[in-house]
């Protein structure tokens, strides 16, 4: 084995061993208290004070602010930063700011968890989960397709000279409409295809939501995402890596609203990397 040789393969085991971690994380992260398979319910929060379903709280929002308004009608209800884990308890009407890239902030009570969650900012809905969720108890885990460095792409952003504000197609159907946030096109072959895809900004990541050849017959229908670091400051350069192509948090609770993948981000061949379903127990 040449030195050369030998340096590929350890990076190889480095990137698979990164990726095994990964995969472990996604399913501690999707079955966690406020992790997709909890979401039970969804609340649109309006200008009227409303109660809260299985919390001694009522919401409502102020059209001018960024997130919504909470008042206790009891005892246990509590605040948190997701990073510090440290939840205080809620004694007045609280602001409650829109949900962040790091998961925060949330309320909480008993079982159940909420958060404050806006697609583009214009109309807000308060998302409830429950640690008795249905799906939980019945999750058995993810099936996905093997490690596989093929299909680690490089690809180019093809930067707009402004940011676009794009209408979405979304799961429900009435959120059809809101706009994602996309910094220009993504330029990348696959399968000796050249594609032009549409990838919005989210939390400082650029996020593909895209359709393939193993759509709805291996892998989830209506699509997958993939998250991805934008170019490094004076770059083009980005890096697609479809092993850790997900399932969208609608595959685990019918509550959620999710982005649909759009014409261009259709790929004809099937790009077996990454989840592939949701596995249910009987």
């Amino acid at each position: 084995m040449t030195p050369s040789t030998e340096r590929t393969g350890q990076h190889e085991t480095a990137e698979r061993a990164a990726w095994g971690a990964w995969a472990e994380q996604r399913e501690r992260s999707v079955a966690g208290p406020a992790g997709n398979l909890a979401l039970v319910d969804f609340q649109p929060v309006g200008a009227t004070p409303a109660a809260v379903p299985g919390m001694p709280a009522e919401v409502w929002r102020n059209p001018d602010e960024a997130g919504v308004r909470v008042r206790p009608l009891g005892d246990g209800l509590e605040l948190a930063a997701v990073e510090a884990q440290e939840w205080a308890p809620v004694a007045e009407e609280t602001f409650v700011g829109r949900l962040g890239a790091n998961g925060a902030p949330l309320l909480r009570a008993g079982t159940r968890t909420a958060d404050a969650f806006s697609l583009d900012g214009s109309d807000y809905e308060l998302r409830l989960y429950d640690t008795n969720s249905e799906k939980l108890v019945a999750f058995a885990g993810i099936e996905r397709y093997g490690f596989d460095p093929a299909w680690r792409i490089t690809g180019t952003l093809n930067a707009y000279s402004e940011t676009a504000q794009v209408p979405w197609a979304f799961t429900r159907s009435t959120d059809t409409g809101h706009t994602k946030t996309v910094p220009g096109t993504i330029s990348v072959e696959i399968a000796g295809e050249a594609y032009e895809f549409a990838a919005f900004a989210d939390g400082g990541q650029l996020v593909l939501v895209f359709a393939d050849g193993t759509t709805g017959r291996e892998s989830y229908a209506p699509g997958r995402f993939l998250r991805f670091d934008p170019p490094a400051a004076g770059g083009d350069r980005v890096e697609l890596d479809f092993n850790r192509a997900f399932i969208p948090p609608c595959g685990f609770s019918d509550f959620y609203s999710c982005p649909i993948p759009p014409a261009e981000n259709r790929v004809s061949a099937p790009v077996r990397a990454g989840e592939q379903r949701v596995l249910w127990r009987d």
